[in-house]
């Protein structure tokens, strides 16, 4: 699995200025649903493009869950200030034969011209607390909505399950296998991303490590092992390759027998002054047999040889290794971290949430949103460690840090994009001062507590009683 993964670790990333982010976002207008445009063409024709607030949000948290880590902001500043509609996407929208010439003009000049506050990429938050907050002319800033859920809603989805199994972990070293299946490049790629954000320390995605300074790992298949023909020749094959970053895969046939080939061949390789790296387990008994290989190494005064698991892992399964004393230094988590299995996705919405009328709220059953614009406010303790959140009104005086900051003002990002290793050395910071029990792979179901201010209660109760009344009326027929 892991060539030279000491020296990746301890020197971390290379000092990414979001290259890959910035071209993933150019040519991407067209990343919308048709009811932007149709909405979009509805405001033009009726003169309506006021000046409107709209907030992102994630509704809860899937079963187990204590936390979201906010991801893919940078790329949605990106995509928003980026927003360009070319000839080609003016000249297919025409062949539709759905909008007029007048409205395909006004969207040829339409660009981003309002105001983004935003969470901190890699900061830890909570059902119906604002991720974003888009304020700017309303064809604009309804015209986001598709792709700012695209964007976020997945990054964020990843980051927060590879945070979980590192939270897993418990110090072992979690590294992404998870680009062979990934849905697609976008996915691997954004993926991999996500999950270092979360706290891997590494993937196996050659193209992410190049454009994004992710450290990269890997070692050898069965399928080399079987194209030898003894196992013990391949060891040397690889190790004669490799022989200070050699990690060997010993569970092709017999496992304890490829660990004792890998002794043989950790032997040969100090008497050149050279070490065996690691031994990866891919199948089996994983504690029962990282027991047994660790005492075979140790007996042979090899206890510098990482054991590294694998096989479908996830969180779940990686804490009951712990709780059974396996010996394992790190895990490569594939499927189950790049598709947040068994979570298909996650419940990220954006609302209106105020215009010039004032402050709006949605009433539907189960889908009740938070109205006018908001702050969201941290309370922690003298350390440091979270105690709970407030989301108030803007403006409103609530004590805590508030955690929404200016990222977009007048169309024109305001907020230096953080390199990569900042963001995770953020993130890894911020979930190490949650409550133990919200880090826990199976958090408590009333979870982390998140207050609304007096305010924003009032603004709620005013604006219900307002719409009853509305629902009370006799409704006027046109005659």
């Amino acid at each position: 699995m892991v060539i030279g993964m000491v020296a990746d670790l301890e020197r971390l990333a290379q000092d990414e200025q979001g290259m890959h982010g910035i071209q993933s976002m150019q040519g991407k207008t067209m990343l919308t649903d048709l009811y932007q445009l149709t909405m979009a063409a509805a405001y033009f024709e009726n003169g309506k493009n006021d000046t409107a607030t709209f907030e992102l949000f994630i509704r809860n948290l899937p079963d187990n869950w204590g936390y979201y880590i906010a991801n893919g902001i940078e790329d949605a500043i990106d995509y928003a200030t980026g927003i360009e509609f070319t000839p080609e996407d003016i000249s297919y929208l025409r062949q539709q034969g759905t909008f007029s010439e007048a409205f395909l003009e006004f969207l040829k000049d339409m660009r981003f011209t309002g105001d983004i506050y935003a969470l901190r990429e890699g900061a830890p938050f909570f059902p119906d607390e604002p991720v974003l907050r888009v304020t700017g002319k309303r064809a604009e800033v309804q015209f986001l909505e598709t792709a700012l859920l695209n964007i976020i809603n997945f990054q964020t989805m990843i980051a927060t399950k590879a945070s979980r199994v590192v939270n897993a972990a418990n110090g072992a070293a979690i590294v992404d296998f998870g680009l062979r299946r990934a849905q697609g490049e976008d996915a691997a790629m954004e993926g991999a991303r996500a999950a270092y954000i979360g706290g891997a320390v590494a993937t196996s995605n050659v193209k992410a490590g190049m454009e994004y300074g992710i450290p990269v790992a890997g070692t050898h298949a069965h399928s080399f092992v079987m194209s030898f023909q003894e196992e013990i020749d391949a060891f040397r094959a690889y190790a004669r390759t490799f022989p200070d970053k050699s990690t060997l895969l010993i569970d092709t046939y017999d496992t304890i027998q490829g660990a004792r080939n890998a002794v043989t061949v950790a032997k040969e390789l100090e008497a050149e002054g050279k070490r065996l790296y690691a031994v990866r387990l891919d199948s089996g008994d994983l504690a029962g047999l990282s027991i047994e290989v660790r005492q075979m190494f140790d007996d042979e005064g090899m206890g510098y040889v990482r054991i590294v698991a694998s096989n479908d892992l996830n969180e779940y399964k990686i804490e009951e290794l712990r709780r059974r004393g396996a010996r394992i230094d790190a895990y490569g988590v594939g499927t189950e971290m790049i598709t947040a299995k068994p979570v298909a996705a996650i419940s990220g919405v954006y609302k209106l949430v105020e215009d010039e009328d004032g402050a709006k709220i949605k009433l539907s059953e189960g889908k009740q949103t938070l109205p006018g614009k908001k702050q969201v406010y941290r309370v922690v303790d003298g350390e440091g460690r979270c105690l709970h959140d407030v989301i108030a009104l803007e403006g409103e005086h609530v004590e805590g840090v508030p955690l929404l900051e200016q990222v977009v003002r007048d169309g024109r990002r305001v907020a230096e994009r953080k390199t990569l290793k900042e963001t995770r050395s953020y993130a890894l910071a911020c979930v190490g001062m949650l409550p133990d029990d919200i880090r826990a792979v199976r958090a408590p179901a009333d979870g982390y507590r998140v207050e609304l201010s007096e305010g924003l209660q009032g603004l709620v109760q005013v604006l219900k009683e307002k719409y009853a009344m509305h629902a009370c009326a006799e409704p006027v027929l046109m005659a």
